[in-house]
């Protein structure tokens, strides 16, 4: 959940690095519940592969690639990188437009769209995919896995509440597995206040400014790329300052809520010429309260978890302490990445992707491949 991050509301792809040699790559195009069309791209396929891992974005506006770098390099194509690496290893992938956005040159984005998109109609355009995927008349693999990104594990879970066919494996990377209202009261409202503790480098129990200064930008609000105002006006912060910040951003959370439910469902979020989704959406992170990790065990699925031990979105230790609560731990895997991000890079939130990490997490879609061989 990434809301008010600037950066991420332009990321947008222009650009593309080839398919590995010999591996085919068809475009394809499917229609949701609703009729409206979702294009994707499916590479690595021959007929009926083994296994193809569909790619699940998180929050923001994404084309099939997820630009979400800041490296300058075609790395920051996160998903075209992930999957180049799962196709390299014989490992077919699937990635799609989300419903509102058109990848071309330039980026096609249809705001009357955007601003429809509810929590159903992403789950249904997912669906959609996974239905084309695992169809005959369709990708035809014989079995499916999903590649999700923060947000996207939600609509992945979405999809095993529905009573969607269980896949081979489930990937996370920075995935949710506290319900939406955890995960956001814990960015407006416990962020800062966890950030100021884990900035305390010498664990005395109060946090001056210097270590404010040396250590606030790899911590959960180095997300917000600025250190002074979390300087305190007395040179440190103590336990009592900690726990006024944390009632004054308490409130402030409750502002938020009460200004989001007060908007219709169908209203545009965050307005009409800025659109990313309908206010349903955003409502959605104030009121639902079932845990994610509660909904994937519903599938008899192998769930495997990866998070970068500085996320400023999704915190490892929660999510991880979530999915244990749901999910039986012989079906759990989690990965903590030291010093890695929400996206599994050096920054906190954005990628690229390490890439030991990346070929790590391509082995894993490679062995489920083989695995599905097997009889």
């Amino acid at each position: 959940m990434l809301k008010g991050h600037k950066r991420l509301a332009a990321l947008i792809l222009l650009a593309a690095f080839g398919t590995p040699q010999g591996a085919r790559a068809g475009e394809f195009a499917v229609r949701a519940t609703d009729g409206i069309e979702i294009h994707g791209v499916a590479e690595g396929a021959p007929a009926r592969p083994r296994l193809a891992v569909i790619f699940v974005p998180g929050t923001g506006i994404y084309d099939r690639d997820t630009e979400l770098g800041d490296s300058g390099t075609p790395r920051d194509l996160i998903f075209k990188d992930l999957a180049a690496r799962m196709v390299a290893r014989g490992v077919a992938t699937v990635r799609y437009d989300m419903r509102g956005v058109r990848q071309g040159a330039p980026l096609a984005l249809d705001r009357a769209l955007l601003a429809g998109r509810t929590t159903s109609n992403i789950r249904d355009d997912l669906a959609a995919v996974y239905r084309w995927t695992r169809a005959p008349d369709g990708l035809g693999a014989a079995c499916v896995a999903f590649f999700a990104h923060s947000e996207g594990m939600l609509h992945v879970a979405r999809l095993a509440a529905q009573g969607a066919p269980a896949p081979t494996l489930v990937i996370g990377m920075g995935a949710g597995m506290e319900s939406p209202v955890d995960i956001v009261r814990w960015q407006i409202a416990e962020r800062d206040a966890t950030s100021l503790l884990r900035a305390d480098s010498d664990r005395d129990g109060t946090t001056t400014n210097e270590e404010v200064r040396a250590n606030i930008a790899r911590t959960p609000s180095g997300v917000h790329g600025v250190v002074e105002p979390y300087f305190h006006p007395s040179g440190a912060w103590k336990a009592e300052d900690i726990a006024a910040l944390r009632a004054v951003q308490s409130a402030f959370y409750e502002k938020l809520k009460s200004e989001a439910l007060a908007h219709a469902d169908d209203a545009p979020y965050p307005d009409g010429a800025k659109a990313t989704s309908s206010y349903e959406w955003w409502k959605s992170w104030f009121v639902d309260e079932e845990p994610t990790a509660r909904l994937l065990a519903r599938w008899p699925t192998s769930i495997s978890l990866h998070y970068g031990d500085t996320d400023s979105q999704t915190p490892a230790e929660l999510q991880i302490s979530a999915a244990k609560v749901h999910l039986p731990p012989e079906r759990l895997k989690t990965h903590v990445h030291p010093d890695l991000g929400h996206t599994l890079g050096s920054h906190v939130i954005l990628g690229p992707i390490d890439a030991a990490i990346a070929d790590r997490i391509a082995d894993e879609a490679a062995a489920a491949a083989e695995a599905c061989a097997r009889p």
